[in-house]
């Protein structure tokens, strides 16, 4: 069933399933980590570089942003879910939509942070997914990966 105001799936008694996984080894992690990812399922950009959930935010920065934080964020978990050893149907999801992301001449390019721009800071989570997650990495291609470089490295270091 999906909640009226959120459109997220959750049980009929209005409990979210990942609040049913007893945390007691790696295996009850992992299957927690992909409640906590499917659900944004839906809510991908066409070529999945944004992911927009539903409902109205507080974020202070641009709309752009506000669905790269939704694509980026996530990718603490899905690293730590694949460098452990697991496995994630919608991994591809998140592949796509990096190279999608950080191709400036592709329709859902990101866009070059500004000084103190939130794309910043979505820069932390998708570099650790590429340290710890190599198959997310060479998922990239060679494009992917010269577009990922240049936009995580010109793009910040001379930023405040």
């Amino acid at each position: 069933m999906a909640d009226p105001q959120t459109g997220l799936v959750i049980g009929y008694d209005g409990v979210h399933p990942f609040s049913r996984i007893p945390l007691s080894d790696r295996t009850s992690v992992q299957s927690l980590l992909r409640a906590l990812l499917d659900p944004l399922e839906p809510f991908f950009s066409p070529l999945k570089a944004r992911v927009r959930c539903p409902g109205a935010t507080a974020v202070r920065f641009d709309q752009t942003a506000s669905e790269v934080e939704g694509i980026a964020r996530p990718l603490w978990g899905l690293a730590c879910l694949l460098a452990g050893g697991g496995e994630y149907r919608g991994t591809q999801w998140w592949v796509d939509g990096i190279k999608a992301g950080v191709d400036p001449e592709g329709k859902e390019y990101w866009g070059w942070p500004a000084d103190n721009d939130q794309r910043m800071v979505e820069m932390c989570p998708l570099g650790w997914a590429l340290a710890v997650a190599p198959g997310i990495w060479e998922g990239l291609g060679d494009k992917g990966r010269g577009d990922v470089e240049r936009w995580l490295g010109n793009s910040i270091n001379e930023k405040k």
